[in-house]
């Protein structure tokens, strides 16, 4: 099967910016694009195939093709766009059987690659205590905030986030989530901010806790501007500057492309040439074998396995 196109699926959020909604058209702020989703409520649609039939479905039909051999969904990995006006909750996500218990999802994994950044932005990565008892009087008396461990960020950082870590993108920043595909999340701290109605967002607090590692801290690659290798565990991400019609193998297992530019990108199938729009992503199935990329930057994710 040919490179897919994806769609990715909107929702609205309190925290939402407009950089990335204006870019696809929309007049309202957008906070999250799940690009690259196979969940049964943010699920991502196929721009180049007709009717524009959902990801999810076409992996469930021929999961081989699309996946690879001896893959599955828990393999599979998603790409989500944050573009945050204002700072995100603090959360924290389980691991697999924690999630598996409680949510019957999987855990969560993921690393964020920042697109664009104000100047002073910072997100939260970590705690600078790892005393739980500490974390929890502070929390219940609204003096949490000391505790929060804040990261300077600029445009082209590459942060590493281990699932039981407390973490949150602070406001002004475009961000390209890469992770494991999972949609459980615990709400550690809002701000004791009201939505539209003026009414606090839930929080987990009690989950929040079960799972947290409060030793646990990010990882961080500063911002570059030659190829490398981004993560390789729980899955990989390369970066990759691309020179000299570059050839990009996607056995024994699917990858994903990601234009990380304001820019189109060139790609050729099977003599077949085709553009990667600025900041969309291409799904490129096992079948596919491999592509051509003529100019750009972008990221490349692929399953460890396979």
């Amino acid at each position: 099967m040919k490179p897919l196109l994806c769609k990715g699926y909107p929702t609205r959020s309190i925290w939402a910016n407009d950089l990335l909604a204006k870019k696809r058209g929309y007049d309202i702020p957008i906070g999250t694009f799940w690009d690259v989703s196979i969940h049964d409520h943010v699920p991502s649609t196929i721009q180049n195939l007709e009717n524009q039939p959902y990801l999810k479905d076409l992996i469930k039909a021929n999961p081989k093709d699309l996946l690879g051999p001896g893959l599955n969904t828990t393999d599979f990995i998603q790409c989500v766009y944050l573009d945050a006006k204002d700072n995100l909750s603090i959360q924290v996500h389980p691991d697999d059987a924690y999630a598996q218990t409680h949510a019957h999802d999987n855990g969560k994994f993921e690393t964020w690659y920042i697109l664009d950044a104000k100047p002073g932005a910072t997100l939260v990565g970590g705690t600078t205590t790892t005393d739980a008892n500490i974390i929890k009087k502070e929390l219940l008396s609204g003096e949490i905030k000391p505790y929060l461990k804040q990261w300077p960020v600029h445009t082209g950082d590459y942060f590493i986030i281990p699932n039981g870590t407390l973490h949150a993108l602070g406001s002004g920043i475009l961000a390209l989530e890469i992770g494991t595909n999972s949609d459980t999340t615990y709400r550690f701290y809002d701000y004791d901010r009201v939505d539209t109605q003026g009414k606090k967002r839930p929080l987990q607090i009690e989950d929040s806790f079960n799972v947290a590692h409060f030793e646990n801290t990010i990882g961080f690659i500063p911002v570059h501007d030659t190829s490398c290798r981004l993560c390789e565990d729980p899955f990989i991400v390369d970066d990759i500057y691309v020179t000299n019609n570059q050839k990009i193998m996607c056995g024994p297992a699917f990858c994903i492309i990601t234009n990380v530019t304001d820019s189109d990108i060139l790609y050729t199938w099977k003599e077949d040439t085709q553009t990667l729009p600025a900041y969309d992503s291409l799904f490129v199935p096992y079948s596919a074998e491999e592509l051509t990329l003529h100019t750009g930057h972008v990221l490349v994710s692929r399953p460890k396995k396979g």
